[in-house]
């Protein structure tokens, strides 16, 4: 479970700091206004991409480890409800208020660009959830770097001939080639002999009523999840404007690399406790330590050098910033816990305790969002902190009352 989680947080980082390198390119390059009309347009897509799963990137990670040798199937027409989900996702978010600020970064041919752009992200990132359900975490870091590399050099060719849209095309291009070849890969993978352990176990699909129990509540906290990560920016976009919009979008992408980070290590928990829920208090304790251990130092030191580390965009977003990042990473602490208890309730099919957590968070902060007066952003990352921690305090309580559930730990999670 460590080394798998090692190497999806390693693979994290490393998609976080070469998309941090991205934007330095684009910021320097660019107005803060074409930067902020650019992220629009990319946190449109990110949130169709979380939208468009339908909760199955999760589900996977459960279902896979006990498919045994029907685990094919199961992938395949996951793989298809995604592709139709994010398409009819793409053409929801257009309809949003929000969608003339993701189509102004493109004026000509906007829709088609963004609906393929939304498709191809989507279908990368659950590739990510697919190499982990079947034992491939290691893949993932060498993937997501060779992405992230050619985001960089495609901006930074593209970036001083065609602004916004050369920013666009350095998420997009590279996302269509990682589907490609991934795609590839999984297909050798699951067309080859089955693994002895896979011939002797017992294969075991989820039936309806188990689809429904864990997707039924677990797909809105999805939906608020990508509403928290992704629609926040649009929605501060509009009401503040793009030139504004675009350092809160550089301070919120801060935030979510963190949390990309802390989920792609709880990846590593729910398979494993899928495939031993007795062990279920042993393997939290593990998760807590190894999570504390690599994030907490990170944090604080965000929190301590927040005005050089946005100075690198240019000095304007360091000091319209600074304050917003060092509340943002505060509230990142509490955001730790959450996503541990989160990551449980899933391995153990317990979406209404997932669906309260997660859309406590987003609806928190889109409340904070909608009220606070535009002359004062920090105040959104005020805003922010004191959610998350209600919300981890919501998270301690199901704690306790694990902790002292004589029940099995299934029914303790409920």
């Amino acid at each position: 479970m460590v080394r798998d989680g090692a190497s999806l947080v390693v693979g994290a980082v490393l998609t976080s700091l070469v998309g941090v390198a991205a934007w330095v390119v684009a910021a320097r390059l660019l107005p803060q206004d074409e930067v902020g009309h650019a992220s629009a347009f990319v946190s449109g897509f990110l949130l169709v991409a979380g939208l468009g799963d339908l909760g199955l990137a999760a589900a996977l990670m459960r279902w896979v480890p006990r498919a045994g040798v029907r685990r094919t199937g199961l992938i395949a027409r996951c793989y298809g409800l995604v592709l139709a989900g994010s398409v009819v996702a793409a053409v929801a978010v257009l309809l949003l208020p929000t969608g003339d600020e993701i189509t102004e970064s493109l004026p000509e041919f906007s829709a088609a660009a963004f609906l393929f752009a939304a498709v191809a992200w989507a279908l990368f990132q659950f590739q990510d959830a697919v190499l982990v359900s079947l034992g491939r975490a290691r893949w993932v870091p060498y993937e997501n770097a060779t992405i992230g590399l050619a985001r960089v050099g495609i901006l930074a060719l593209a970036g001083p001939a065609l602004g916004a849209t050369g920013i666009l095309l350095s998420w997009i291009l590279p996302a269509v080639a990682g589907v490609a070849v991934i795609s590839v890969v999984l297909y050798r993978v699951l067309t080859r002999e089955p693994e002895p352990s896979l011939a002797q176990r017992t294969p075991v699909l989820p039936d309806r009523r188990e689809v429904l129990r864990l997707l039924a509540p677990t797909y809105p906290a999805k939906v608020t999840g990508g509403v928290l990560t992704d629609l926040v920016p649009l929605l501060v976009i509009g009401r503040f404007g793009p030139a504004t919009g675009a350092v809160f979008f550089l301070v919120w992408m801060a935030g979510n690399t963190v949390d990309y980070a802390a989920i792609s290590f709880s990846q590593s928990i729910i398979v494993r406790i899928a495939h031993e829920p007795h062990r279920t208090r042993e393997l939290f304790g593990i998760g807590c330590r190894k999570l504390a251990m690599v994030f907490i130092p990170a944090l604080l030191l965000a929190v301590a050098f927040a005005h050089p580390l946005l100075s690198v965009f240019g000095q304007a977003y360091a000091d319209q910033g600074a304050w917003l990042l060092r509340l943002v990473m505060l509230g990142c602490l509490p955001r730790l816990l959450i996503t541990l208890v989160v990551a449980t309730g899933i391995a153990h099919g317990r979406g209404g305790l997932v669906a309260a957590l997660e859309g406590s968070s987003a609806l928190g902060v889109i409340g904070v969002v909608a009220v606070v007066p535009i002359t004062h952003l920090n105040l959104v990352g005020v805003g922010f902190l004191i959610v998350q921690c209600l919300v981890a305090i919501g998270a301690v309580g199901v704690l306790w009352r694990w902790r002292n559930q004589t029940t099995r730990p299934k029914e303790a999670l409920g």
